[in-house]
């Protein structure tokens, strides 16, 4: 077993995992795997925290008051400022409805278990879940339960099994991994936020520690592993996405930084690069940073109404980072180097934590009486609007449907040889036209058929996920190579670099005697349209969140290429807008789209008419 020392090339891995979730979380297109960062943390936190218990236990010195002490004195004090300034600030930007939600995060927190409360606001429609300030401590909560339940296991298992209590922790991490690769493509959602399905991550950390796993005596080899692991980190921060994970591909940043623990050493290349002065420092301040970076990225968000600029992005990153610094040095270091009483530090957790959720409950009553009552009309739509009209998980996939199997091709596929068949083919923008395209046509002389899924663009050149390759795949060179249909509805969110792939596809099914109608990007917010109804100057707020020259700009660019094509293309953008200060937005006293873009049923419903789309289907 290891004995107890310093590594400085940890405080490196801790800059680069901190790093790279910020970075993600401020502009994902930037580093779409970032988020992989978590994992880093995970693995060094069973590194640190396994190898510690079991070398106590071994000796017979390990007290589990002593130890959850040092973990609430090491942790909770920068979170607790945390959460209690993130209060103040959620109580003067959030309407009644989300306070009230935040109030719930927030207690959940306190308790540590806000990974399992998250895990039931999680769904393909989760603006409530992306818009919350806490909702980074679900990683947080995965690793006090993992603090609270290892030092049992530990204990339990070498009072009855001694030195082989290791196969039990090994036994904990196999049935833990499996678990997790089962509910990746079953459950994902829970998958990713449980802990139990985590714990293979931080045991893994935690066998590094207990022993070393020195293959070789020669440096050669330790030195490739170590680079090639770093490396590995590095390109899976550039290159991983987050869909489907975490499942096998968690496998890969868990894998990399195992090796780095279990190879590196003061000799190596990899070690001088990772304990340079800048990572120490970024890797010192990497709790308080993860802290704090989230809330500022809402919360500036929010004051400021308005998707990030590179100035935006910038500014949000050098705020994380002086918030991380002081609360690095005046709160971290301070109260870990105190020397209070034991007796005395989980009262004052327990007291603190009761009296910022308090605080909360009482000003959610407050919170009403500041809003009108159609404000609170609109802030409840966006809650409660269940988009049922998509068809989810039946004829519209998300990612809690990872593959093609969850499709119920009984109950979405509509064919009739004596009618005209009409197929709605593309992602969520394809999809909440379902149920106003059903409306409009002559079900007696037509029939519809929709094959969509989340984040899936409609073209030959199959990018994305399983589900959405696997679909498209399906639907062109199957349901639509068939001679039974007659039109094809096409529409995506799309953006600029579609158009030449839709343009090749558009080819593909004309060769086939289809007729194709596109239809043209929707307007989006920053931020969910009822939201921004239910704000005092709503029109202003509106005006300021609109992202109308971004989408004028793609929808000049497919109205003239697909026209001169000969292609039907119907522009949503100026059915809805006549110009960026004259938009649609409510429809009989509600808000025709329901969070940033999709349109409600009756949204689909008079935009389809006002389009002229509706009298499009039923021309033959």
């Amino acid at each position: 077993m290891n004995k107890s020392k310093f590594r400085a090339d940890i405080q490196g891995l801790r800059a680069l995992a901190v790093l790279s979730v910020v970075i993600y979380h401020i502009s994902p297109f930037h580093l779409p795997g970032g988020f992989i960062g978590v994992d880093v943390f995970f693995v060094i936190s069973g590194y640190l925290i396994i190898g510690q218990i079991y070398k106590k236990v071994l000796d017979n010195r390990f007290e589990f008051k002593e130890f959850y002490v040092k973990r609430f004195k090491r942790l909770f004090p920068a979170y607790f400022v945390t959460i209690a300034i993130s209060s103040i600030f959620a109580f003067i930007y959030f309407l009644p409805g989300e306070f009230q939600n935040y109030t719930w995060s927030l207690v959940s927190s306190c308790l540590y278990v806000s990974n399992f409360y998250f895990y039931t606001k999680s769904g393909y429609f989760d603006s409530e879940l992306q818009g919350s300030p806490l909702l980074h401590t679900w990683s947080l909560s995965v690793e006090e339960q993992f603090y609270a339940i290892v030092p049992i296991l530990l204990v339990a298992c070498y009072k009855f099994f001694h030195k082989k209590s290791i196969l039990a922790l090994i036994l904990v991490g196999v049935v833990s991994f499996i678990l997790c690769i089962h509910l990746s493509n079953t459950n994902i959602s829970f998958a990713f936020f449980s802990s139990i399905t985590r714990f293979w991550q931080f045991i893994l950390g935690g066998l590094v520690s207990i022993y070393t796993l020195q293959l070789t005596k020669q440096k050669a080899i330790p030195e490739i592993v170590s680079i090639a692991s770093l490396i590995t980190l590095i390109a899976c921060c550039f290159f991983m996405s987050h869909d489907d994970f975490p499942g096998f591909k968690a496998l890969i940043p868990t894998l990399a930084t195992t090796l780095l623990l279990a190879f590196s050493n003061r000799t190596l290349l990899t070690y001088i690069l990772l304990a340079i002065k800048p990572a120490k420092f970024f890797g010192d301040i990497s709790y308080s940073l993860y802290l704090w970076h989230w809330p500022v990225i809402i919360f500036y968000s929010l004051h400021f109404e308005r998707e990030l600029t590179a100035i935006d992005k910038i500014a949000v990153f050098g705020i994380s980072i002086i918030l991380g610094v002081v609360s690095y040095y005046f709160i971290e270091e301070r109260f870990r180097r105190s020397t209070n009483s034991k007796s005395n530090t989980f009262l004052r957790v327990a007291v603190l934590s009761s009296a910022v959720c308090a605080a909360s409950f009482a000003f959610t009553q407050v919170n009403d009486f500041r809003f009108t009552e159609q404000q609170r009309n609109y802030e409840q739509f966006m809650l409660n609007y269940k988009a049922d009209n998509f068809r989810p998980g039946i004829c519209f996939l998300t990612k809690q449907q990872p593959d093609i199997s969850y499709y119920k091709k009984d109950l979405c596929i509509a064919q009739s040889d004596s009618k005209e068949n009409i197929v709605l083919l593309g992602d969520s923008h394809a999809a909440h036209w379902y149920s106003a395209i059903k409306e409009a046509i002559n079900n007696e002389t037509q029939t519809l058929t929709q094959i969509t899924a989340s984040g899936c663009k409609p073209t030959l050149d199959y990018k994305g996920e399983a589900r959405c390759t696997e679909l498209m795949k399906w639907a062109f060179s199957d349901v639509l190579y068939s001679e039974s249909y007659d039109k094809v509805i096409i529409s995506a969110r799309w953006d600029l670099n579609d158009l030449k792939p839709l343009l090749e596809t558009i080819k593909n099914l004309e060769s086939r005697g289809l007729t194709i109608v596109v239809l043209g990007p929707i307007l989006e917010y920053s931020q969910p349209l009822p939201r921004l109804l239910a704000q005092p100057n709503s029109k202003e707020k509106i005006m300021n969140s609109s992202m109308y020259d971004s989408i004028a700009k793609i929808d000049s660019k497919f109205s003239n290429a697909l026209t001169i094509e000969g292609v039907e293309y119907f522009s949503i953008l100026k059915t809805i807008c006549t110009d960026k200060s004259k938009c649609i937005t409510v429809s009989q006293n509600s808000p025709i789209q329901f969070d940033y873009g999709h349109l409600t049923t009756k949204g689909a419903e008079l935009v389809l008419f006002k389009s002229g789309i509706a009298s499009n289907l039923n021309d033959k």
